[in-house]
């Protein structure tokens, strides 16, 4: 019996350790105004995400910034915008009015592209970061973060 109990233990232990090196990468919710976002953002895998000024967007090989792939094209132009604050009922929206915040909204050009993205803007030791999602339940891993470039190369 104790050794069925010390298996479920290490096992329970390192269930909790893969978990934390999942969810809840990149740190804290950083609010921020767009100035801090405009860039280059990019990881080790090749996603690359340009913030341009005019509310701009470029995006190239997202896919290896989310967890379970994309629905969207390798390639992707549009346009990025904070969301609202949440109303009374906890909804937000992509606004063009609100000028910072810590969840962006990213908008395909592309009208016949099932493309839908977002990204959570954190800050952890090694500064900000964005978390690329298509499902707002879901969550990054370190690898899949992206970074301003600027900043990769420190």
């Amino acid at each position: 019996m104790r050794a069925s109990v010390r298996r479920f233990s290490a096992l329970a232990a390192f269930a909790a350790w893969a978990c934390t090196g999942y969810a809840g990468a990149g740190g804290e919710a950083a609010r921020v105004d767009g100035s801090a976002l405009m860039g280059t953002w990019t990881n080790a895998a090749g996603a690359r995400l340009d913030l341009k000024p005019e509310w701009r967007m470029q995006g190239e090989g997202l896919h290896d910034a989310l967890a379970e792939g994309t629905s969207c094209p390798e390639t992707v132009a549009g346009r990025w915008t904070f969301f609202s604050a949440p109303d009374h009922a906890g909804s937000s929206l992509a606004d063009g009015r609100t000028t910072s915040g810590d969840h962006v909204a990213l908008m395909v050009d592309e009208l016949d592209t099932p493309c839908a993205l977002s990204a959570m803007v954190r800050r952890d030791g090694q500064g900000l970061n964005l978390c690329l999602v298509e499902d707002p339940d879901s969550d990054c891993s370190a690898e899949e973060l992206l970074r301003p470039v600027n900043a990769m190369a420190e």
